[in-house]
This record gives structure tokens, sequence and C-alpha cells, in this order.
């Protein structure tokens, strides 16, 4: 009896061990070495510049296309809050007119016509 029972656990557990990793909403990796999340199976990456920040999706892995998705952003840092609005910049990327410091917060809200919002949370 006793054997049965670590032949199953062992069993059990190098099935875990050995299930390749995948995800369903494609990898994960930040593309444009920014800051992702996954939300509401999309996967949003942030990205922050001097000049502005800018937002990929992607869905599945692959771009989605973000011409019909509008969107804005709060960024909360140093006691301060800013708001500024995403705008098309070709393919899958929205672009912002802010900047986001180190240690801010931030709630970025995209919506396609239809669809629901999604709010997305980053740390930076």
């Amino acid at each position: 009896m006793k054997t049965s029972i670590i032949t199953v656990i062992l069993l059990a557990l190098s099935a875990l061990i050995f299930t390749p990793n995948t995800n369903a909403h494609g990898s994960t990796k930040p593309l444009h070495g920014g800051v992702v999340k996954v939300e509401h199976e999309m996967v949003f990456e942030l990205v922050r510049a001097e000049t502005g920040t800018s937002l990929y999706l992607r869905d599945h892995g692959k771009p989605y296309p973000s011409e019909k998705v509008t969107g804005s952003i709060i960024v909360l840092a140093d006691g301060k809050k800013t708001n500024a609005e995403f705008n098309f910049a070709g393919d899958n990327k929205l672009t912002a007119n802010t900047t986001i410091p180190d240690g801010a917060k931030v709630l970025v809200k995209v919506k396609e016509s239809s669809h629901h919002s999604v709010t997305v949370r980053f740390t930076f």
C-alpha cells in the first residue's frame, strides 16, 4: 500500500516537473524593453522614454491592431498625479505625451469600440 501511494506521488510530481511551460496568452517577455502585464487575456507592454510613453498590445503572442483602441494613462509619482491620452502610433502601438519617473505607480485604461474597458496597473 505504501509503495503504491509513493509511486503515485512520484508520478504526479514528475508530471509537474517535466510538463512544458505554456502560456495561452503568448510570451510575456518584453519585446520593446518595457514592463509587461497580462490582463483580460491580452499582453500589455508599457515602455517609458525621456520623450514619452509607449504601450504595445499583444493577443496570443501576436501584435494586436490598435487603430480602434482608445486609452489614457495616469502616473502617480512624488505626490503628484499626471493624466494623458494615448494616441494611435501604428500597428500595435499607442503613445502618450507623458513621462514615468522611477518609483511611479501607473494606471493604464484602454477601450476598443464595443468592448468593455480594461485597466492595467504598473509599478516602476
